[in-house]
Parts: structure tokens; C-alpha cells; sequence
């Protein structure tokens, strides 16, 4: 079975396998957008979205199940000595969480993901029968029925949404409130929830991350505070932006993610070049400029400003080769870059990037204040994978425009140089350099 969803949409779709209890594979393209479903006797049992390597990883972190250095310190057990087993089964074997949490997690995520893929009005659909017993491993279950129903309901009602949150780049904020505000505001915990993300910086999409309640109930909420008067859009601070989607985020581990902001296609190119502004990358970064950078040491305050000057230090060489292409919107690229990670690693807010200078001071100085402890954890491991995944796209950005070849002989070297000349004052104990190569798949 095979077809268009602009002549029969999605639910049709799946009403008709629920009712015939059907099994087999579920396939949905749209432009570069693709999901598989899998069925089996007309129950929904697994996904292609819930294989990504990190997705149930990235899950439990957002539900603050799981530490972020701990993911990362577990991919990487995966990668080597357990390549054989998914992160799902390691996570329950050493009892770091439940396998229903597991599922339970996993269902609700792709609940959400099929929503959204109903208010597809174009693609194609392709269904193909299999055997239940040759349709793998059952990761969740999820009945048919129920799920069009609420995604029906959800429907309606995202169209009223959307005509006041067309996008997920706008900045709300708060009017200003009467004296008696305390008294005549009756909030439910969950409204309470989103109004605290709100502080005339947050874009929608950040907001929606640092809830954890779902991308539809936070759109909702907010609607119903905008209509109320409650907020208002930022239109200063809506940004618009054009990014270098493909260009600086494709082809990342957590691309499921990142492929959802708002980039565009390439970075096209330009005369201005990039001479004066790659090389202002440099400062800031948290490095501690003292006599000892003098006598060949690199002190830095933490492996966040390792990561900072190995970013400024890869562009600085690739900006000198003559084989470097520069192209419009370079004057901005990590600017945008980071605006776009930063949506998806929340607690790294206080790592700055203006005109293409990454400062880690303010996010240091805090770090430090609380002396690196327990309580700070999350925002050292979400600014550590923010910037290793900054490195990474500029790594991709890099390849494109001087070749995968050049690009990692320039990376190589600056790890081989930073790696023998840096101290590091806190959190010395992560391995920066050995985690560059995991990766950039330098080894």
C-alpha cells in the first residue's frame, strides 16, 4: 500500500492498518524528512526515531533520569567494549534506570512524534506487510486508535496556536503586570512551569526544552498567556535568522534534534571573506593569560575553555589556507551555530558567543562561585557537549570548504599541541582531547 497524505493524511492511514490489524513497516517521507513505524497487529511497536544512537539518552537527560556526563561516559562504553548492545539495555543492567522507565519514556516521546507528523499535509506513504515475527524487538506499544483521537484534537487546536507561535525562534516576555497581580493570577503548577522559563531571552523552543512537559502543551500554554495579555512577543529579539543549517549541523549524533532548528540550507558564497573575523574568535574562551602562556603552558580554568580555544585555534589555521573558501554569513557562523545548540543544551546559557568570540567567563565564574561542585553539574556537562558539538559542526563546515582530509590533518595537529602544553585548574579529570577524537571520529 502506497500513496500520497495529501490524498489520504496519516490517520486515514493508520486507521485502516489498525482496523485490518495489519503488520509490517510504515514508511513517511516528506522533502529530506523520513520516519519509519512499525507495526505489528495494528499496535505501533518501535520506530526509526527511537534507533538514533543517542535518542533515548538525550531523553533521560531531559527528564533529569539521567546525567549528561553519564550518557556520555556510557556511549562511550557502548562504542567499545559493549558495541553489541543498545544504550537501553546497558542503562537496565546496571541499574541506572527501569525498563519501564525506559519504555514508558520512549512511548511518550514518539506519541508526541507522530502527532507532529499529522499535521503533514503533503508527502508519501508507504506500507509494506511483514510477519509480526520478523519485525524485531517490540520497544513500546502503542494503540491506534487513541493516538489519532488525541492527534485529531491536537490538530484543531494547533492551528489556533500557530497563528499566534508561527515559529519556535520567537522571544516572549512578560507585560508589565498590575499591583494586585499576585492576588488576581491563578496559575496551575504546570502554567506556573512555563511562565518561570520566561525572561525576555528564552526563544519558545528553549522554553519548551527547559519544561520537559511536551512541545504542544507548552505552545498551548503560551498561547492562552499571550491572548490573556499575560505576554507578549519580543519582536526586537525574534531573530528570524537565517543559519547554516546543513553547512554546520547535518550529520551529527544528535541530529534528530538539531535538523528541527531553524537553519537554512548552505552557506553560500561572499566576498566579504573572513580574515579580521575568525581571527577576534580568540578571547575569552575562560584561559587564564599569565606568565606560565609564556614559558609554552596553556591554563585554563576548566575543559570548557580547552573546548573554546580548540575552536578558535582550528578556525584561526583553516582561515589561513589558501584553499579556504569564505562565504556570507561567516561574520556570524558560530554566533548562529551556537544560538541553534544552545536551544537543545538549556543549562549552557551562560556560555556567551558575540561577533564570533566565544567567552566562557561569565559561565566560569559562576562554576567556580559554586566551586564546581554537585549542584552546578548539569551546567558544566550541558556547555561541555554544547561546545564539543559547536567543534563538531565547525569541523563539518570546515570539511565542505577545504576537504575531510585537510580538515582533520588541522584538527590533529591542534589536539597534538594542545594536548601537551594545557592545564587544566577544575574538572581535569575529563578527558578533553581523548572525547575530540571519539567525536570527530579521529580514531
Amino acid at each position: 500500500m502506497q500513496g500520497s497524505l495529501q490524498q489520504v493524511p496519516l490517520p486515514e492511514v493508520l486507521q485502516f492498518i489498525s482496523m485490518g490489524k495489519s503488520s509490517g513497516t510504515l514508511r513517511l517521507k516528506r522533502d529530506r524528512n523520513e520516519i519509519s513505524l512499525t507495526i505489528s497487529n495494528g499496535r505501533i511497536i518501535n520506530s526509526s526515531a527511537l534507533e538514533r544512537r543517542r535518542r533515548i539518552g538525550d531523553l533521560l537527560v531531559n527528564r533529569g533520569l539521567l546525567k549528561r556526563s553519564e550518557l556520555s561516559r556510557l556511549l562511550a562504553v557502548q562504542r567499545t567494549v559493549e558495541a553489541d548492545k543498545r544504550l537501553g539495555q546497558i542503562l537496565v543492567e546496571r541499574d541506572i534506570v527501569t525498563e519501564d522507565t525506559i519504555r514508558e519514556t520512549l512511548r511518550l516521546q514518539l506519541e508526541e512524534e507522530i502527532w507532529n507528523l499529522f499535521a503533514w499535509k503533503d508527502g508519501e506513504f508507504f506500507f509494506e506487510n511483514a510477519p509480526p515475527e520478523k519485525l524485531g524487538d517490540e520497544i513500546v506499544t502503542i494503540e491506534i486508535e487513541p493516538l489519532i483521537l488525541e492527534g485529531t484534537r491536537r490538530n484543531d487546536e494547533w492551528q489556533k496556536i500557530i497563528a499566534l507561535l508561527p515559529n519556535d525562534r520567537l522571544v516572549p516576555r512578560v507585560c508589565a503586570v498590575d499591583d494586585d497581580f499576585e492576588r488576581t493570577l491563578k496559575l496551575r503548577p504546570d502554567e506556573w512551569q512555563v511562565l518561570s522559563q520566561v525572561n525576555g531571552t528564552f526563544t519558545v523552543r528553549a522554553i519548551v526544552n527547559r519544561s520537559n512537559m511536551g512541545r504542544f502543551e507548552v505552545h498551548r500554554i503560551l498561547s492562552q498567556f499571550l491572548k490573556s495579555g499575560l505576554l507578549v512577543l519580543d519582536e526586537n529579539a525574534e531573530t528570524g535568522r537565517s543559519t547554516s543549517a546543513e553547512d554546520a549541523l547535518s550529520g551529527l549524533d544528535n541530529q534528530d534534534e538539531l535538523t528541527e532548528l531553524r537553519a537554512e540550507k548552505a552557506v553560500v558564497r561572499s566576498e566579504k571573506g573572513v580574515g579580521g573575523l575568525l581571527s577576534n574568535l580568540m578571547g575569552g574562551g575562560g584561559r587564564a593569560r599569565d606568565k606560565a602562556e609564556s614559558r609554552g603552558e596553556l591554563n585554563f580554568v576548566s575543559p570548557i575553555g580547552a573546548l573554546a580555544h580548540l575552536c578558535a585555534e582550528f578556525l584561526r589555521a583553516t582561515r589561513d589556507l589558501k584553499e579556504f573558501t569564505p562565504a556570507k554569513g561567516d561574520e556570524t557562523l558560530v554566533d548562529r551555530i551556537w544560538f541553534d545548540l544552545v536551544q537543545v543544551y538549556t543549562k549552557a546559557d551562560l556560555l556567551r558567543v558575540r561577533n564570533n568570540k566565544i567567552d566562557c567567563t561569565l559561565l566560569e565564574t559562576y562554576l567556580k562561585a559554586c566551586d564546581f561542585g554537585e549542584i552546578v553539574d548539569e551546567c558544566f556537562e550541558d556547555a561541555f557537549e554544547g561546545l564539543m558539538h559547536l567543534l563538531r559542526a565547525l569541523y563539518q563546515v570546515a570539511g565542505r570548504r577545504v576537504g575531510e582530509r585537510i580538515a582533520g590533518k588541522i584538527v590533529r595537529e591542534q589536539l597534538a599541541d594542545v594536548g601537551t602544553r594545557m592545564k587544566i585548574q577544575h574538572r581535569s579529570e575529563v578527558s578533553t582531547i581523548e572525547r575530540v577524537q571519539v567525536a570527530l571520529k579521529l580514531t
